[in-house]
């Protein structure tokens, strides 16, 4: 079983910089994929991801740095040459050919026999759920359809790594819960490697083994979808990973902290004594307690109910605080609130 944990990709500190406008859209990026993993790019428009992407795939070149595929530097290889298939948002389907003939297509360039064509696309049909749609026309599909056809499209080619770049941002939310289950079923049958873009905080954690977080072309964390959201590594991807309360504190020693006008036990430690931090409370682990059961009290500023629980905006020490709670609080009313030692996470100050 070792060779399944060895890297398929490395990509070793690649520099993306446009020359006609200097802009630097990837900043010294490094980064191991192992083989079989299901690794999500993840952050807003404008971060590096699809650009990171396109490096991998062969569609751009990065400025400096090195791609290595199996160990051998592919960052110069035509993207024609690279055992990799790329799955857009667009799905690009030829809208004159019927779906047989748009996933036969790359096999057809080939020079495949006729035979083995039509086994290897009735058996990705299988795979995609859509056996005996091979005469339909593209006109005719759902997007959900759709989508299916161009991940079929890529499978057919039976690449070492499929790229998927916001493949489902086209999708109503009720099919994109459907496909980001199909697609994470999809990878574990298939073993191959999936490096999926995406700006979707709970399409990442739903899906992937380990999440790289970006901002402005850096590399902010890279962890599994728990590590990310339990411990995140900075404010902002704190505030990126699901809601956070994030507050101005002064760490006063290991695993003691002050902030909002009290002090609190915590887990962090390695901080200079008095130092000034991040502290992140999630708004599911701060607990409303009965009256002078709390450490903070906090006016209720308005409630929201959202299904399974209700929101809260709550004035804590003057800060509004997010909290989620399964009972209702009038609002204007004051409430007592509790955390856990292990509910506050401690974050060195971003540098400005």
């Amino acid at each position: 079983m070792a060779e399944k944990a060895e890297n398929i990709i490395e990509l070793k500190h690649i520099t993306k910089v446009y020359s006609d406008n200097g802009f630097k859209a990837v900043d010294d990026f490094n980064l191991e994929v192992k083989r079989g993993e299901f690794v999500t790019f993840l952050g807003p428009s404008g971060c590096g991801k699809t650009t990171t992407l396109r490096m991998i795939a062969g569609f751009e070149l990065p400025s400096s740095g090195e791609i290595l595929l199996d160990g051998r530097d592919i960052a110069h290889l035509p993207a024609n040459k690279r055992p990799i298939n790329t799955v857009f948002q667009r799905y690009a389907l030829f809208p004159h050919m019927n779906i047989y003939e748009n996933i036969a297509f790359g096999l057809k360039l080939k020079k495949l026999p006729k035979e083995e064509i039509r086994k290897k696309v009735k058996h990705v049909l299988a795979m995609v759920d859509l056996e005996g749609f091979e005469d339909r026309k593209i006109a005719t599909l759902s997007g959900g359809q759709q989508q299916r056809i161009a991940i079929a499209r890529a499978l057919v080619n039976e690449p070492e790594i499929l790229m998927l770049d916001e493949p489902l941002g086209a999708l109503d939310l009720k099919m994109r819960k459907e496909m980001q289950l199909e697609l994470k079923n999809m990878h574990d049958q298939l073993g191959i490697t999936f490096i999926y873009v995406t700006h979707d905080q709970e399409e990442a954690l739903t899906m992937s083994d380990k999440i790289v977080v970006l901002s402005e072309g850096k590399i902010q964390q890279i962890g599994t979808p728990e590590d990310i959201y339990n411990e995140p590594k900075n404010a902002f991807v704190a505030d990126f990973i699901g809601e956070s309360n994030i507050i101005d504190g002064i760490m006063l020693r290991d695993c003691f902290v002050e902030f909002a006008g009290a002090q609190f036990d915590c887990v962090d430690k390695g901080f200079a004594p008095n130092e000034p931090v991040d502290v992140v409370v999630r708004p599911e682990d701060v607990k409303v307690v009965g009256e002078g059961q709390g450490q903070l009290s906090g006016m209720v500023e308005s409630v929201t109910f959202k299904g399974v629980h209700f929101e809260m905006s709550v004035t804590v020490y003057g800060q509004e605080w997010l909290i989620h709670s399964t009972q209702s609080q009038e609002v204007g009313s004051v409430i007592e609130i509790r955390l856990d030692p292990e509910d506050i996470h401690i974050m060195k100050k971003m540098e400005e």
